[in-house]
């Protein structure tokens, strides 16, 4: 009997900002509510409870000149190196994100071209035939990239693929909004290699669900 296909993770990589913002920080930020209104509570308060409640003391922001992309590019690059293999035989490159972009001095969503196919570049992958794509799909997105990537590989058409998570939170979250304590910027890197057996190894399975009717709205821009 032929051996199965599964999709194995050869390599990991990441990158962290090593600027540290704590809960002090946000000290003199007013905060309000979703109507328009300060909050009763002072900052100290606000922020006290959100340390009890997450345990969340510090997070990581990028420094001024990065973006999305860059960090992206820095764990892609840790992730090929550890799996020890050629970049120019990657058969995807799939970038999950929501924000695109986002400059210090300038706002606004910047997607085009498409995140991935700016990894592709900053890699200096020549290849035409590994072919680079974003997956826009809120928290996780990650996953569902990998599972895309698993489904590829599974199928026959691909051996090697990159997944790369990335995003830059602190340059489009409200500093008067108290859930922007829980924000934060990073990158994290896969690659996802073909193996055949008999046993079972690797990813194996997956489940996924989309609320969307109740929480289509839970961010937005504006």
């Amino acid at each position: 009997m032929k051996n199965a296909i599964y999709s194995v993770i050869t390599g990991t990589g990441s990158y962290i900002p090593s600027r540290s913002v704590r809960n002090e920080d946000f000290l003199s930020n007013i905060f309000y509510d979703a109507e328009g209104a300060i909050l009763k509570n002072t900052s100290l308060e606000i922020i006290n409870k959100f340390l009890e409640i997450t345990t969340i003391a510090e997070r990581r922001y990028v420094a001024d000149d990065l973006v999305t992309s860059d960090i992206a590019c820095y764990a892609a690059d840790e992730a090929i190196r550890s799996a020890g293999i050629d970049k120019e035989e990657l058969d995807y490159i799939i970038v999950a994100h929501n924000f695109g972009d986002i400059r210090n001095d300038n706002k606004r969503t910047d997607i085009v071209p498409c995140l991935a196919a700016r990894v592709k570049h900053k890699l200096g992958i020549e290849n035409p035939d590994t072919v680079s794509y974003d997956l826009p799909f809120g928290c996780p997105g990650w996953l569902q990239a990998m599972i895309q990537a698993d489904y590829y590989i599974k199928s026959g058409d691909a051996k090697k693929i990159l997944v790369v998570g990335a995003e830059t939170l602190s340059r489009i979250c409200d500093p008067h909004d108290r859930d922007s304590l829980l924000y934060a910027d990073g990158a994290g890197a896969a690659i996802l290699q073909a193996r055949e057996s008999n046993d079972p190894i690797g990813i194996l399975a997956h489940k996924t669900r989309s609320d969307t009717l109740l929480h289509s709205k839970m961010l937005y821009m504006g």
